[in-house]
């Protein structure tokens, strides 16, 4: 997530103006959902293809490339509210998945 933050500091140059590729609210909520929950699990090897790790596995399997899902995350993340839905419903997501898995017996 680290890695994140430093890339949208270095692009609060740009303008605020949507982009023309931006991912729409319910995708951006399932990429970020997908890239929790492999940060969560980084304590194990996740390499599928030779070179292929951890966010590139996410931005193929949601069919974008990672300036696509940095220019959304920028655009979102200059409107507050739709940036805090967006969490917000990631949260939700995170703690229904977890409640299931504690119904696991």
């Amino acid at each position: 997530m680290k890695r994140y933050l430093i890339i949208l500091i270095l692009m609060c140059a740009c303008s605020s103006n949507a982009p023309e590729n931006l991912i729409s609210e319910e995708k951006m909520e399932s990429i970020i959902f997908d890239i929790m929950i492999l940060n969560a699990s980084s304590s194990y090897d996740l390499k599928i293809d030779n070179n292929m790790i951890s966010d590139e596995l996410i931005f193929r399997k949601h069919d974008i490339d990672s300036a696509q899902f940095y220019e959304s995350e920028l655009y979102y993340s200059r409107n507050p509210r739709i940036h805090f839905n967006i969490y917000s419903n990631v949260k939700r997501k995170i703690q229904k998945s977890i409640d299931s898995l504690k119904n696991i017996k």
